[in-house]
């Protein structure tokens, strides 16, 4: 009996360090959004990436690199100034993060959709409407 609590508490420990691990990356990730750093942001990026712009007529399949040159054209192309975080939901691996982003009298709504892997939270798509 003693084994098994002690099993059950390292299993506990593991799954909070490891839940702790990509909320830091989430925090991180929405961090340099709110800053417009893109140079860290880049390294958030899965492979291949979804994208749907506001100013795109359908999604799109890009690199990493392409998606962040996307979305930095599009927040220098509406003067986009920071990021406002409404909600964040986990279900399995999968994260789903929305919130405005704030550009003078407009705001546009942003959807990420991140998965966690073992180098911590990737973005595998991206929609802002």
């Amino acid at each position: 009996m003693g084994k098994i609590r002690h099993l059950l508490l390292l299993v506990l420990l593991a799954f909070a360090s490891s839940s702790a691990m990509a909320q830091n990356n989430v925090d991180a990730l929405v961090q340099n959004l709110q800053t417009a750093n893109f140079n860290n942001l880049l390294p958030f990026w899965d492979t291949q990436v979804e994208v749907t712009l506001l100013d795109m007529v359908n999604q799109k399949q890009m690199s990493a690199s392409e998606a962040n040159q996307q979305l930095q054209l599009f927040f220098n192309k509406k003067s986009i100034l920071g990021f406002e975080k409404n909600a964040e939901r986990k279900v399995g691996n999968t994260i789903y993060v929305t919130g405005k982003l704030l550009s003078g009298q407009n705001k546009y709504s942003l959807t990420l959709l991140l998965q966690e892997a073992k180098k911590g939270v990737t973005i595998v798509s991206v929609r802002v409407s």
